[in-house]
């Protein structure tokens, strides 16, 4: 049975907007930033809501956004995915990891800045560019944690499954994968972020109609309603997806429970 603690997310959620709608008054009203660079909450709902304007605003603002998200959200799945599979073999066969992991941390260590014009000479100026620097930041902290999961079986489920005749793929799938879901959540929090981080990151270098480049259009134009509402619509989206995520975690440990696979 699902119990009322499982929404919690949501309600975490909309303290989090409360505080970080507290927190720009604060710092705008302590900083002295110039009015003339810094926009309000209420500035950015007249821009996006109640100026004249308001629905031009908002289709560049929402365009944008649905462009970096679906950059996003091919990096988030591809690096994810990758993630999973190369911790599923990596479990499997442990002189894999030897061979991938310093490559991965290569793909980690260096700035996503400095790879970014290799990345842009293999897969060019466009979508798959900014997919491919998404899921680079997606896959490392998601490999950590996943394999860590995988690697959460204890001893005793490992014989139990060998007595009945089980190989090393059963233990993995039937115990070594459910006793790991906490860890595959939690990479999976951590991923929704990242992922719009990288896209972001890889839009400034690229020429898709998306959040990273109206940023810079804006930043250049002066344009600083827009500026400050694709921050906070890409702000949304970001802890709108932790939540989601975390939600999903909820409801899925609440039915199966946080000690699944163990005995």
């Amino acid at each position: 049975m699902i119990r009322l603690s499982t929404f919690r997310p949501l309600m975490n959620l909309v303290f989090v907007l409360a505080a970080t709608v507290g927190a720009w008054y604060a710092l705008v009203s302590w900083t002295g930033v110039s009015e003339l660079t810094t926009r309000l909450p209420q500035d950015v709902v007249a821009y996006l809501f109640t100026a004249d304007e308001a629905g031009e605003n908002r289709s560049a603002v929402l365009g944008a956004l649905a462009q970096t998200c679906l950059d996003a959200g091919i990096g988030f799945v591809a690096g994810l995915t990758a993630a999973t599979l190369l911790a599923t073999v990596m479990v499997l066969f442990g002189g894999i990891e030897a061979a991938t992991m310093p490559v991965v941390m290569i793909l980690r260590t260096v700035p996503l800045v400095a790879l970014a014009p290799v990345i842009t000479l293999l897969f060019g100026n466009g979508f798959w560019c900014v997919a491919v620097m998404s899921g680079i930041v997606v896959l490392f902290p998601a490999l950590v944690t996943i394999s860590f999961g995988l690697r959460s079986v204890t001893p005793q489920m490992h014989d139990v499954v060998s007595v009945y005749g089980g190989s090393t793929w059963d233990v993995l799938r039937r115990v070594a994968f459910p006793t790991a879901l906490p860890s595959i959540f939690a990479a999976i929090r951590i991923s929704v972020p990242g992922a719009i981080t990288g896209a972001l990151i890889a839009e400034y270098f690229t020429t898709t109609d998306s959040v990273g480049k109206a940023v810079n259009t804006s930043l250049a134009l002066y344009q600083y309603d827009q500026l400050w509402s694709l921050i906070v619509v890409v702000t949304l989206v970001s802890v709108l997806g932790y939540s989601l995520a975390q939600l999903a975690e909820n409801v899925v440990l609440a039915r199966y429970g946080k000690d699944a696979g163990r005995a």
